[in-house]
């Protein structure tokens, strides 16, 4: 059962979050935390691995700029400590789904990583978001822009990449604490939820306003986000529709679509969930069908293949494309499987 909390923000959304985190890392005794933005206008394409908590006063999770995928850092962090330690990863909806990746198909232990997951507000192309950024004159005013429409779910979602457009779900969940904007007056207060109970305790003797969320804010956030989430899903099929020529229609077909990429593999360099093992080749240089699955089937969204791919290919539909026919494929196995035990 999840454990929803409220915190007024009195009008400082942004410092109030910043607040939360110092008083997690406090609390959660963290000797570091990775962090995927900061206040900075730079297209860095790295995340910041923070080792004190005063350097959250540059934080900035609504900056609409993703570069990398945070979670693709994760394993490097982990194996890089030599002795037990709590490590904080702060993380967008797509990156704790792919860390989830990591951890179901390539074995990725995580103790002693402390998750935290935010509600993502939408990412611009990198060329749009320089433009935007002098055009509002500073990242904290582009960012004020993106929180002033939280309530109503972001701006307009066709200016965002198009792997935000067609995002599976914007929404935190799946981490240890999950902070949630969408949907609210955030000006007034934000939402704070926590799968388990203990984890409560990450907020202990801090100075914040904190008490158990109102049904009604945790019921708005919810539609909100389901608002979001079927818009997007039309979105996606509108795209399928007029894609329909050069959709691969089957694994096999996306597998043979890498042939013309040579040798290239930047896609790959760039996902998450190859950051631990590349697909497998055959002698003959062909991708297996079994990894290109694996890669397909956990598909994050997160678009970073797309953005870096030089032959500019609609990657972030293909791979939603097939991970949806896969899933299919396998809810119709298992009801064949179940038909003929009866």
């Amino acid at each position: 059962m999840s454990h929803w909390l409220m915190v007024e923000t009195h009008a400082d959304p942004l410092g109030t979050i910043r607040q939360i985190l110092k008083t997690i890392w406090r609390n959660g005794q963290l000797e570091c935390i990775l962090t995927p933005t900061n206040g900075s206008a730079e297209l860095k394409q790295a995340p910041y691995l923070l080792y004190s908590p005063d350097e959250l006063e540059d934080f900035n999770p609504f900056k609409p700029l993703m570069t990398s995928n945070t979670a693709r850092f994760v394993p490097a962090l982990l194996h890089e400590q030599q002795k037990p330690s709590n490590i904080g990863a702060i993380l967008r909806p797509c990156e704790l789904r792919a860390l989830k990746g990591l951890e179901r198909n390539n074995g990725l232990r995580t103790n002693g990583l402390l998750t935290i997951c935010f509600d993502c507000l939408g990412t611009y192309p990198n060329e749009d978001y320089i433009w935007r950024t002098k055009r509002k004159g500073s990242v904290e005013q582009l960012t004020q822009e993106a929180l002033q429409f939280a309530k109503h779910g972001g701006i307009v979602p066709y200016r965002f990449r198009s792997a935000c457009q067609v995002c599976e779900s914007p929404a935190s969940e799946g981490a240890k604490v999950n902070i949630g904007v969408i949907g609210l007056p955030i000006r007034q207060s934000i939402l704070l939820m926590f799968p388990e109970r203990q984890d409560i305790n990450l907020l202990a003797n801090s100075n914040l306003r904190i008490r158990e969320a109102d049904s009604k804010l945790i019921e708005q956030h919810q539609i909100t986000v389901a608002k979001i989430n079927e818009r997007n899903q039309r979105v996606s099929e509108r795209i399928r529709q007029g894609m329909a020529d050069v959709l691969p229609l089957s694994i096999e077909q996306l597998v043979d679509s890498f042939i013309e990429c040579g040798d290239c593999q930047k896609c790959m360099q760039v996902c998450p969930l190859c950051a631990i093992e590349l697909p497998m080749r055959s002698d003959s240089g062909q991708y297996l069908i079994e990894g290109i699955v694996r890669w397909a089937e956990s598909c994050a969204g997160c678009g970073m293949c797309e953005q870096v791919c030089p032959r500019h290919k609609p990657l972030s539909i293909f791979f939603a494309y097939i991970r949806d026919q896969l899933k299919q494929e396998s809810i119709a196995s298992d009801k064949s499987s179940k038909s003929t035990l009866l």
